[in-house]
């Protein structure tokens, strides 16, 4: 038992007084960045691009366009932003390109995080027709962007900061603009206006960073629809577009993802009635828009459309609306994991000028949801916005559990739980806990754990972190697990006061209708209770099902069945003897105080009777050991009359 004495060293009990589930600000994405590809240093004057310049970061997720900017700080998604003016924005954090902490975390000073620095544009001359003018400031030259403090991530302090520099002639950065960190509101456009012939140079650059305190990633900025050009002035606000601006709700009703021998064995079940996309009207007035939605399989090939002609309708000015599309037939798919795409596309009959009129290189008319029937069930959609934790509040440190149940819809094995763990303002990596899988727990209201079964007990060192596109650690076990068909839990136990902080994907809604996630439970007081109503989210932990599992990012590490023990008496009223009932062969039992310290071990024939007289008052840790050396662990209380 390699890691028994690093998981008990600082147990203690568990009270009652737990606060419970504690989500967390985002401390590292699931596309974690990475390094710069090309500083602005390196870039030739031949990089330079022309006016109008137009992101809206439709193109290039997760990183930024090279086409337009010369960094890769920032990180280009579609899950953090509420009502963007179309899909895609630049998250502005506390992360470097691999995804850690800029700064060592203190908290105590505000310190430059991302910058999002554009390519060199030419503002000092533009063609028209065989001409070559020269730019003036009557030429009215504006940048315009719209920003959003917090989105789906934390709230923002007020000494937080957004800057945007203009560089001149010399590479002299200035201050143009600037805004202080609030809470959650809406997308708020601003205007910022060439008014210094300084900025009329061949290499002009404009760069937008950060600020914020050292404290990990807590501060989070959504950038979008950078627009540059001439002839605009300070009441050029309006917006022609009509876009697609969310992540389309996709086809399977409860799991994200799921393997598609589980899904063909109940497809009625796990098929949702609609899939839907989601969009937009930036324009001033209401606009008529089509819908359409293409299915398309693994091979590409065209499985069903829903053209325009069947969906059109009008949309409100400045409001956002979805789209419903009836379910349809997944019977037509092939192979152990195939691949669903679902292209939706919107037209608008008026105002809308992207990708032409404004010369942008994305179309925000075009999303394309791709579905896969994986190894894995997953409720979330691999984009954490926050982490998920155990907040023992008052209680002091002690056994502490989280469970989240899932359905198997066949009988299947069960080869390991694959985990994202967030980069956290605290690093966890040495802070031991045990990821278990459970058959059954006692559902709240249930007031005990009798009814617990343990199926798989692995003893984790650490938080495992990564590296890698979508941050995952595949935990496999050495041997598989029988599941039957039906209901299973994975989640953890952890035996002292730390947040865990794995990660927590806020734009999950259960059955597609959100409220309180009915599948999260935990338990600090010795019983299991259901997450608080303001939960709602998935914790991003996934079952891996099937073959044998050979992905990347993998740890194989030993796996232990629990063992089922029962202690008598317990409390133990002034008691100088316990007995151990169990229905395994007991190899010894262990006995360790408040502190991880052991001080009691029963072998043989002291195994009948446990006299513990010598033993003080107090919480006590009863761990026994099997022929099999598989271990079990209870809390015991000895305490006078």
């Amino acid at each position: 038992m390699k890691y028994l004495s690093l998981l008990l060293f600082s147990s203690v009990f568990f009270g009652l007084n737990a606060q419970g589930p504690l989500i967390t600000p985002l401390k590292g994405n699931p596309a974690l960045r990475k390094p710069v590809r090309t500083t602005s240093a390196k870039r030739a004057l031949t990089d330079t691009i022309q006016l109008p310049f137009i992101d809206d970061f439709t193109t290039s997720a997760p990183y930024p366009d090279a086409r337009y900017w010369t960094d890769s700080q920032v990180y280009i998604n579609s899950h953090f932003p509420v009502s963007p003016p179309s899909f895609g924005v630049a998250t502005f954090d506390n992360l470097d390109a691999k995804g850690r902490p800029w700064q060592a975390i203190s908290g105590l000073t505000n310190k430059h995080s991302d910058s999002l620095t554009s390519n060199y544009i030419n503002l000092k001359t533009y063609k028209s027709g065989l001409n070559t003018l020269t730019y003036t400031i009557a030429d009215s030259i504006y940048l315009s962007f719209f920003y959003q403090t917090q989105g789906l991530g934390d709230p923002l302090d007020n000494s937080d900061s957004l800057v945007l520099k203009f560089k001149s002639e010399g590479g002299f950065w200035r201050t143009v603009w600037k805004a202080g960190g609030t809470a959650l509101k809406p997308f708020k456009q601003v205007l910022v206006g060439i008014l210094d012939t300084a900025w009329l140079i061949p290499d002009f650059q404009f760069r937008f960073i950060n600020y914020g305190k050292t404290t990990g990633n807590m501060n989070q900025w959504h950038l979008d629809y950078v627009r540059m050009s001439s002839g605009r002035n300070r009441a050029d606000t309006v917006i022609a577009d009509v876009a697609i601006n969310a992540v389309p709700e996709g086809p399977l009703q409860w799991y994200e993802s799921m393997p598609y021998a589980h899904f063909k064995a109940s497809p009625s079940f796990n098929a949702s009635a609609f899939h839907k996309v989601k969009m937009r009207n930036n324009f001033t007035s209401d606009l008529n828009v089509q819908f359409k939605a293409e299915v398309r399989n693994t091979y590409n090939q065209l499985l069903l459309t829903y053209p325009f002609s069947s969906s059109s309708r009008n949309v409100k000015s400045g409001s956002d609306t979805s789209e419903q599309f009836a379910a349809f037939n997944f019977d037509t798919l092939s192979g152990k994991q195939p691949v669903l795409k679902v292209k939706y596309s919107i037209l608008s009959l008026s105002n809308d000028y992207l990708p032409d009129d404004y010369n942008s290189s994305g179309n925000n008319n075009e999303f394309t949801k791709t579905i896969q029937f994986k190894n894995y069930l997953a409720y979330d959609d691999g984009s954490a916005e926050g982490g998920f934790g155990l907040d023992y509040g008052s209680l002091p440190a002690g056994p502490g559990y989280a469970a989240m149940k899932f359905t198997t819809f066949i009988p299947d094995t069960l080869r390991g739980v694959s985990v994202f763990f967030n980069r956290s303002v605290a690093d966890v990596s040495f802070k031991s806990f045990s990821l278990l899988v459970w058959q059954q727990i006692s559902e709240p209201p249930a007031p005990n754990t009798s009814g617990d079964v343990i199926l798989r007990r692995i003893e984790i060192p650490g938080a495992i972190y990564t590296d890698s596109i979508n941050g995952f650690t595949d935990i496999v076990f050495d041997t598989a697990v029988v599941l039957p068909q039906g209901s299973f839990y994975i989640g953890w136990q952890q035996n002292a006061n730390f947040i865990l902080n794995v990660g927590y994907d806020n734009n999950y809604k259960y059955a597609k209708t959100g409220g309180r996630n009915p599948n999260l439970f935990f338990n600090l007081n010795g019983y299991w209770e259901k997450v608080s109503a303001n939960i709602s989210g998935a914790v991003m932990m996934r079952p891996l099902l099937g073959a044998p599992v050979s992905n990347g990012n993998t740890a194989v590490l030993p796996s232990y069945k629990t063992v089922e023990f029962k202690v008598y008496p317990n409390p133990a009223l002034a008691s100088d003897e316990i007995r151990i009932e169990s229905g395994q062969q007991i190899q010894k039992v262990n006995v360790y105080d408040a502190y991880g310290k052991m001080v009691k071990q029963f072998r043989g024939a002291d195994l009948k009777m446990l006299f513990v007289s010598d033993l003080a008052n107090g919480i006590y840790l009863i761990e026994v050991v099997d022929a099999y050396n598989q271990t079990g662990i209870q809390k015991w209380i000895k305490q006078s009359l």
